[in-house]
């Protein structure tokens, strides 16, 4: 297996109209990754419906996340994270439009349970 090795901060990677979504370690079994958004959002009627549970954690700046089961929306700050399920739709309805929200994401597929 190759080192790899870098700063989550160093460089911030600039956003055009769409997050900057980075991998930063790929495997069959699991993906993470680093997301930059500055002011973006989830398209208006359209839901993340992933096949994998995604761990996700605010490493800076702010956001809100929708939860299609829940009925209010979660607002999450630096050092917040959630487990999202598999099949969990989910939506991003709000990031600072001033400051990039780093986000810090882990898909992983889940464990069969033994018999």
């Amino acid at each position: 297996m190759k080192l790899l090795a870098g700063n989550i901060f160093n460089p911030v990677p600039e956003t055009g109209d769409k997050e900057t979504v980075t991998p930063l370690v790929e495997r069959p079994e699991m993906r993470i990754e680093s997301i930059v958004s500055l002011g973006h959002t989830t398209p208006a009627g359209e839901w993340y419906d992933q096949p994998r549970d995604e761990w996700v954690m605010v490493l800076a700046g702010n956001a809100r996340l929708a939860i299609e089961s829940e009925a209010a929306e979660r607002s999450l700050t630096v050092g917040d994270h959630i487990l999202l399920p598999a099949g969990c739709r989910h939506r991003v309805t709000w990031t600072d439009p001033h400051t990039s929200t780093i986000w810090l994401a882990v898909h992983f597929a889940q464990q069969q349970e033994s018999p």
